[in-house]
C-alpha cells in the first residue's frame, strides 16, 4: 500500500514547476520512484539553473559542465521497463535529446565559451525535465481519483475506526466506480483495455461488498475486503500503471 500511497501523490502534483528544494519537479518524482540517476543529476542542476545561470555565475556554469557529462554515465545506463513499448520508446527519444544537450554543454564548458554555456543551459534543462517526466506513472484521473479516496478510506478512516468517513467514504467510491469505463481508459494504454475493463469489474465487485458492509455496520469485515481491495489495486498499478 505504501506504493500505492506515492504513486498517487505522484500524480497529483504531475502538473507542479520544478523549483529547487522541492520534490515537485520531474527529476525529482523520477528518483523518489526508484530512477535514483535523476535525483543525483538534479542535485547538482537545481543550484546550477536556479541560481548560476539567473544570476550568470559563468566560473560555476563552466564548471558545471564536466559534472553533468559525469553523472550522465548512469543515465545513459538505466533499462527501465516501462509497461508499455510505446513509452519504453518514448524515453529512449527524450534520452537522446537529453544526451545531446549535455554534450553540447560539456563541450562548451571544456572549451571556456561562457556566453555558449550560458545560451545552452535553458535546453539542458528542459531536455533534463521532459526525460524525467517520461518515466512517471501514466496520467489517469479517473483512476487516480478512485486511489485517493481509497487510500483514505484505508490508512485513515478504518485505522481510527472513523465510521461517519468510512460511510461517506465508500459512497464516493462507489460514485467513482462511473469513471472507472472503457472509455476513460489512455489511449496508450489501448491495447490493454479489454483486460483492464474485466479488472474493473472485479474492483467493482469488491466496493459492493464494502458497501454491503456499511449496510450491516459490521466494520471487522469491511476492513478485511479493504485490504483485498488494496493487494489488487497495488497489482492493477504494477500491470497498468
Amino acid at each position: 500500500m505504501k506504493k500505492l500511497l506515492i504513486i498517487a501523490a505522484v500524480l497529483l502534483i504531475t502538473a507542479m514547476a520544478c523549483f529547487a528544494g522541492e520534490s515537485s519537479c520531474p527529476a525529482d518524482r523520477a528518483s523518489a520512484i526508484g530512477y535514483n540517476p535523476f535525483g543525483d543529476f538534479h542535485h547538482l542542476m537545481a543550484p546550477v539553473w536556479h541560481n548560476a545561470w539567473p544570476e550568470k555565475d559563468y566560473e560555476t556554469l563552466l564548471a558545471a559542465g564536466p559534472k553533468f557529462e559525469k553523472l550522465f554515465v548512469a543515465i545513459a545506463e538505466m533499462e527501465p521497463k516501462l509497461k508499455t513499448e510505446k513509452r519504453n520508446k518514448i524515453f529512449i527519444k527524450k534520452r537522446e535529446a537529453f544526451a545531446k544537450a549535455v554534450q553540447l554543454f560539456a563541450d562548451a564548458c571544456k572549451a571556456g565559451d561562457k556566453e555558449k554555456a550560458y545560451e545552452l543551459m535553458p535546453n539542458l534543462h528542459d531536455t533534463f525535465e521532459m526525460a524525467a517526466s517520461s518515466l512517471l506513472p501514466l496520467h489517469y484521473p479517473e483512476f487516480d481519483g478512485f486511489v485517493i479516496s481509497f487510500n483514505m478510506l484505508n490508512e485513515n478512516h478504518i485505522p481510527s475506526n472513523n465510521i461517519d468517513g468510512i460511510n461517506g467514504t465508500v459512497e464516493t467510491l462507489v460514485a467513482k466506480l462511473d469513471g472507472l469505463t472503457a472509455e476513460s481508459i489512455p489511449s496508450e494504454l489501448n491495447d490493454k483495455k479489454p483486460a483492464m475493463v474485466k479488472e474493473f469489474s472485479k474492483i467493482k465487485k469488491m466496493v459492493a461488498k464494502l458497501q454491503e458492509c456499511c449496510d450491516k455496520k459490521d466494520m471487522k469485515k469491511l476492513a478485511d475486503h479493504a485490504k483485498e481491495l488494496s493487494l489488487f489495486l497495488d497489482e492493477f498499478v504494477k500491470k497498468y500503471i
